[in-house]
C-alpha cells in the first residue's frame, strides 16, 4: 500500500510540474494508458474520418445520431466572422439528398422532432450535430439518419436563395442574445484574451459579416474544414454493431480528404506577468458580479487517459468541493460579505488552451470589491492554512456515493450519456474507460490520496502571476465600477492579511431524538390499473407502492395532497411570493439547512417541499441503501420543520441584491407587465426587494406547519427498485406514526378564487421600454374552460405543436423575423380556464404586425385547416414518448400522483387514446377553445 501511495505521489507531483518531466512520466506506471470501454468500438476510416459505435437498450428501440466536428468559430478570420456559425444553420436548409427542407420533414415522419431531438451547437472550437431518439425498428431508418450524417459532412447544397433566407434568422438569434451580459463580453474578451482570436471569435459573429458575405465565402470554407480528419460520427442504441460498422465505411469511405488541407491548430494562451483585467457595464446586466482566476496549463493529451489524470483529477475535485462549502457555510450567515459565491476549474473562459482555478462573487449591494475580496480571502485561506480532515471526509464520501450509484444504474444508462463521452473523447481526449473500470479506479484513489496531498496540489494552484479578475457591472448611478488600479490595491491587501486556518463547525448528534411510535398498516389493496399495492394506515394516510427495476439504485417518493396556500389572508403576501425560496433553506430539527447537508455527507437522499395555492407535496429521491435516511427525513418534515433564522436573513439579503437591478432590464419588465395586465390579483406580482424585506420568517414556518399538520391529507407514492418487506416497517415507523385525522382531511377543492387565474376574455396591450438592442417582445395565450381528459389533453398538445410548425416554417423561415419561436399547449388538472395554448418570443420590431396578424389567424385557420399531414408526424413523435416514458420511474410517479388529483388516468392508455385522435378532432378542439374568447396579446416595443 505504501509503495502504491508513494506512485500516486509521484504521479500527482509529475502532473503539477508539466509539461517539464515529461520523459520521467514515460517511466511511471500511473502513465501507463488505461482500457478503453471495451463496448464502444472505435474505428477509422482510411481518408481520417474517426467513429464510434455502442449496442445500448435504454430506451429499447431508440439511437442517437451523432456527428462531431473540431470546427468553430477560432478557426474564422476577421472577414469570416460568423461563418461558422451560419454553417451549422445550413445544415438544416438543404443537401444533396435531403433538398429544401426535407431533412426536416422526414425526420418529423418518424417522430424526431426539429428543436428537441434534431438539432446543433457551435462554439469557439467545436460544432456539434445530433439526431437523438430516433426509433430504429426499420434499418431504413437507420440508413437514412446516417445518410443524413453524410451529408452534414460532406454534401451541403448551400443554395444561395436559402442562404440569404437565413441572415434574416441569424440576425434575430444576434438580436436576442446580445443584451447585458452579452454585450459586456463582446467588450471585456479582447482584455482577457489580448493576443489571441480568442477574445474576437463569439460564435455569433457580426452582423456585418453575416448580413453581405458572398455565397462562396461560405462554401469556401465548409470545404476548408468540414472534412474527415476533423469529423467523428458516433452512433449508440439499440442497433447492431457490424452492420452500422459496415454503412458507416460505406457511406463515408467515398468523401475524399482535401489536398493540401490546412493544418488544424489551436492558438495558445501566452502566460502573463501579473493580472490582466476585464471591466464592463451594461445598463441591462442584472447582477454586480466578480471573478478572479488563476491560469494554469492544460493536461497534454497523452496524459488524460492515464490514472495520473484521474488521481489529478480527483484531487481537484475534493479541493473545490470543499472550498465550495466553505463559501455556500459563508453565504448562510446574514452578514456574509457576498450575495453569493462559488469556485470552479475548466477552461479560461473561452479558451481550450488555458484552464482555469476561478472564485465567483456576486455583491449584494454596489460595490464588487468587499465581496471580491472575500472570496479571494478564502482562497488564500485554503492555499495557505489547508483543508481540514472532516472537511475531505464529507466530500469524498459524497463522490463515492455519486459513483456507486452510478455503477449501479449502469444497466440503464440512456445513449445521451454514452455520446457525451463519445464527443469530449474525439474532441478533447478525454478518457472513456467506462464505469466498470472508474467506480473500483475511484475507490482506489479516494483510499489512497491522502489530505496532504490535496492541500499541496491546492496551494501551487494560487499564483500571483497568470490572474485574470472580470467584472460584470450594472451601469447605474450608485454602481461603483472599481478600476484596474483599485482592484489591485484590494488584492494586495488580502495577501497582506494573516489569515487564520479553517475551523469546521458540524454537528453530530441524531437527526431524530426520540424514536417514533410506530402506527400501523390497517389494510392492503393491490391495484391491476396501476400496478402497485395500496397501504392505508391508522393515521389515515395512503401509500402506495410500485416496485420496478427500471433503475438499480433509484427510489423516488411524492406525497400529495388536496389544499394549499390560497386562503391565506393579504398580509401574508411578501411571505407567499418568497416562499419558494424560504422552503429551498428548509432545516430539520435542531439541523438548520447547512448542518443537514453535513450530516447526508455520503447519503443519496434528500427531501423538498413545495406548497402552491390548491395542492402540496413532500417529494423524496433516494437509493435502496438510503432508504432509511430518506424515511427519517420525511418523518422529520412532517413534524419539526426549521427556519434558522441566520440562514433566512441571508436569504433576503441574497435574493433583494439578485433584485436590485432588474427595473431596467427588458425580460423583466415584460414579464412584470404581463402578470399585471394578465392578472388581477394582489397575489400574483413580480418580487420586489421590498416584498423580500417584509417576507416573515414566523409567518413562513406558520405556512409550513399549517400544511403539514394533517398526514391524512396525503397519499404517499413510492416508486423504484423497493422490496415491499423492507418498506413496510420504514413506513409504519416513519409515515404511520404521524399526527394524522382522516375526519378533516381535505378531500377536494371546493371552489377556486378567480383572482389566481388568468382574466377571462380577450385583450390586445402593448407597452414600451428602453432597450439597448431594440427588439420587441410579445407573448400570446388563449385560455378555455373543458373538461380534463386524456384526449383533450393530448389535444391541447397536438395544437401546441402543429401552432410551433406553423410559426417556424413562416415567420422564422420565410419572414426571418425570429430566431426561435414555438407555442405550448397544455391542460391543467385543476383551476379555471384550464386549457392553453400560448406562446413567447423576441422578434424584429419593425415586422410587430405582420407576425401578430399572422400568428392570430392560424389560432382560426385550425379550425378548418388542419391535415394529416401535419397531425401524422405528432401523433409519432407522442407514441415514441408515450413508449419510452413507460420504461421510467419519473412518468410512472407523475401519473398517478395526477391521477390522485382528480381521478383520470392519462398514461395507461395514452397510445391508443393518441392513436385514435383524427384531423376532425383537432378542429372540433380548437373550434371549442376559441368560441370562448379568451384570447390574449401582450408585447414591449422598444421605446422610440
Amino acid at each position: 500500500m505504501k509503495n502504491l501511495l508513494r506512485t500516486a505521489l509521484f504521479a500527482l507531483m509529475t502532473l503539477v510540474m508539466l509539461p517539464s518531466v515529461a520523459y520521467a512520466q514515460q517511466q511511471n506506471p500511473m502513465t501507463q494508458p488505461l482500457p478503453v470501454d471495451k463496448d464502444v468500438r472505435i474505428g477509422h476510416l482510411p481518408n481520417g474520418l474517426t467513429y464510434y459505435i455502442r449496442h445500448n437498450e435504454y430506451p429499447k428501440g431508440q439511437a442517437d445520431f451523432y456527428i462531431a466536428q473540431k470546427v468553430g468559430s477560432a478557426l474564422e478570420e476577421e472577414n469570416q466572422r460568423g461563418l461558422a456559425h451560419f454553417l451549422e444553420h445550413m445544415c438544416f436548409n438543404g443537401t444533396t439528398n435531403f433538398p429544401d427542407n426535407l431533412l426536416r420533414d422526414w425526420l418529423e415522419s418518424i417522430g424526431v422532432k426539429f428543436g428537441q431531438n434534431l438539432n446543433a451547437y457551435t462554439s469557439i472550437d467545436e460544432t456539434v450535430y445530433n439526431i437523438s431518439n430516433v426509433p430504429i425498428a426499420r434499418e431504413s431508418v437507420q440508413d437514412s439518419c446516417l445518410l443524413i450524417l453524410h451529408d452534414w459532412a460532406n454534401d451541403l447544397t448551400l443554395d444561395p436563395k436559402e442562404i440569404d433566407k437565413e441572415r434574416g434568422v441569424i440576425h434575430e438569434e444576434w438580436r436576442r442574445s446580445m443584451q447585458g451580459q452579452m454585450r459586456i463580453f463582446e467588450k471585456i474578451l479582447p482584455e482577457l484574451l489580448p493576443t489571441t482570436k480568442y477574445g474576437r471569435r463569439l460564435p455569433i459573429g457580426t452582423m456585418e459579416v453575416v448580413d453581405n458575405f458572398p455565397p462562396q465565402v461560405l462554401r469556401d470554407y465548409y470545404e476548408a474544414w468540414y472534412r474527415p480528419d476533423q469529423q467523428a460520427v458516433i452512433v449508440v442504441g439499440d442497433i447492431d454493431v457490424d452492420r452500422i460498422e459496415n454503412k458507416i465505411k460505406e457511406m463515408f469511405s467515398s468523401i475524399e480528404m482535401p489536398a493540401n488541407a490546412k493544418p488544424r491548430t489551436y492558438e495558445q494562451v501566452p502566460d502573463h506577468k501579473g493580472t490582466l483585467f476585464g471591466i464592463g457595464s451594461d445598463p441591462e446586466q442584472k447582477q454586480l458580479v466578480g471573478q478572479i482566476m488563476f491560469l494554469t496549463d492544460p493536461t497534454p493529451d497523452n496524459i488524460k487517459n492515464t490514472m495520473a489524470y484521474f488521481i489529478n483529477g480527483y484531487v481537484r475535485s475534493m479541493a473545490l468541493g470543499m472550498l465550495n462549502n466553505r463559501l455556500a457555510d459563508i453565504s448562510s450567515h446574514p452578514d456574509a460579505p457576498f450575495g453569493g459565491a462559488s469556485a470552479g476549474y475548466g477552461e479560461y473562459i473561452v479558451a481550450k488552451t488555458k484552464d482555469a482555478l476561478s472564485g465567483t462573487a456576486v455583491a449584494k449591494g454596489n460595490d464588487i470589491i468587499v465581496p471580491l475580496q472575500a472570496v479571494y480571502r478564502e482562497i488564500l485561506r485554503a492555499a495557505r492554512g489547508g483543508f481540514t480532515q472532516s472537511e475531505y471526509d464529507r466530500v469524498r464520501n459524497n463522490m463515492i456515493s455519486s459513483y456507486e450509484s452510478a455503477y449501479n444504474n449502469r444497466a440503464t444508462r440512456e445513449n445521451e450519456s454514452f455520446v457525451k463521452e463519445y464527443v469530449r473523447n474525439f474532441i478533447d481526449n478525454d478518457p472513456i474507460p467506462g464505469i466498470e473500470v472508474e467506480w473500483p479506479l475511484m475507490q482506489q484513489i479516494a483510499n489512497l490520496t491522502p489530505l496532504a496531498l490535496i492541500n499541496e496540489t491546492f496551494a501551487k494552484m494560487v499564483t500571483p502571476d497568470n490572474r485574470a479578475i472580470m467584472i460584470l457591472a450594472p451601469e447605474k448611478e450608485d454602481t461603483k465600477i472599481p478600476t484596474k488600479e483599485e482592484l489591485t490595491s484590494a488584492l494586495a491587501a488580502v495577501d497582506a492579511e494573516e489569515i487564520a486556518p479553517f475551523v469546521d463547525n458540524f454537528k453530530m448528534e441524531p437527526l431524530i431524538t426520540a424514536a417514533p411510535k410506530p402506527g400501523k398498516i390497517v389494510s392492503t389493496n393491490e391495484n391491476k390499473q396501476w400496478g402497485t399495492t395500496e397501504w392505508t394506515l391508522s393515521n389515515g394516510a395512503k401509500v402506495i407502492v410500485k416496485p420496478t427495476k427500471f433503475k438499480e439504485d433509484e427510489v423516488c417518493m411524492v406525497a400529495q395532497a388536496l389544499g394549499g396556500t390560497s386562503e391565506y389572508s393579504q398580509e401574508y403576501i411578501p411571505t407567499l411570493l418568497l416562499l419558494g425560496n424560504i422552503m429551498g433553506n428548509m432545516g430539520l430539527g435542531t439541523y438548520n439547512s447547512n448542518d443537514l447537508s453535513k450530516y447526508l455527507s455520503g447519503k443519496v437522499a434528500g427531501v423538498s417541499v413545495q406548497f402552491n395555492e390548491y395542492s402540496r407535496s413532500v417529494t423524496g429521491a433516494s437509493t435502496p441503501k438510503d432508504l432509511p435516511t430518506m424515511m427519517e427525513l420525511l418523518y422529520m418534515t412532517f413534524t419539526d420543520i426549521n427556519l434558522d433564522a441566520n440562514e433566512f436573513a441571508a436569504m433576503q439579503k441574497a435574493v433583494s441584491a439578485a433584485l436590485a437591478n432588474q427595473e431596467k432590464n427588458p425580460q423583466h419588465i415584460f414579464s412584470d407587465k404581463m402578470i399585471r395586465t394578465w392578472y388581477n390579483s394582489p397575489y400574483l406580482k413580480s418580487v420586489t426587494p421590498a416584498d423580500v424585506e417584509a417576507a416573515s420568517r414566523e409567518q413562513a414556518l406558520k405556512i409550513a406547519k399549517d400544511m403539514t399538520a394533517n398526514v391524512a391529507d396525503y397519499t404517499f407514492v413510492f416508486i423504484g427498485n423497493i422490496d415491499l418487506n423492507t418498506l413496510k416497517p420504514l413506513v409504519e415507523t416513519y409515515i404511520a406514526s404521524l399526527p394524522g385525522n382522516p375526519k378533516t382531511a381535505v378531500k377536494k377543492i371546493e371552489k377556486y378564487n378567480p383572482e389566481l387565474f388568468m382574466l377571462p376574455g380577450s385583450a390586445d396591450d402593448s407597452f414600451t421600454a428602453e432597450m439597448t438592442t431594440p427588439q420587441t417582445l410579445a407573448a400570446i395565450a388563449e385560455t378555455g374552460d373543458m373538461e380534463y381528459t386524456t384526449k383533450n389533453a393530448q389535444l391541447a398538445s397536438i395544437a401546441g405543436q402543429i401552432l410551433t410548425n406553423r410559426l417556424l416554417k413562416t415567420v422564422r423561415e420565410d419572414m426571418g423575423a425570429v430566431y426561435s419561436i414555438g407555442a405550448s399547449g397544455s391542460a391543467a388538472r385543476m383551476g379555471l380556464n384550464p386549457v392553453s395554448i400560448s406562446t413567447s418570443f423576441p422578434m424584429k420590431p419593425e415586422m410587430k404586425k405582420e407576425v401578430l396578424d399572422f400568428i392570430k389567424s392560424q389560432y382560426k385557420a385550425m379550425e378548418s385547416d388542419v391535415t394529416a399531414e401535419e397531425l401524422n408526424p405528432i401523433k409519432e413523435y407522442m407514441v415514441k414518448s408515450f413508449t419510452e416514458a413507460k420504461e421510467k420511474n419519473g412518468p410512472w410517479l407523475g401519473a398517478i400522483v395526477g391521477y390522485l388529483i382528480n381521478g383520470v388516468d392519462t398514461f395507461n392508455n395514452n397510445i391508443e387514446t393518441v392513436n385514435s385522435i383524427t384531423v376532425q378532432d383537432v378542429m372540433d378542439f380548437m373550434k371549442a377553445l376559441n368560441a370562448q374568447g379568451n384570447y390574449r396579446t401582450l408585447t414591449l416595443d422598444p421605446a422610440k
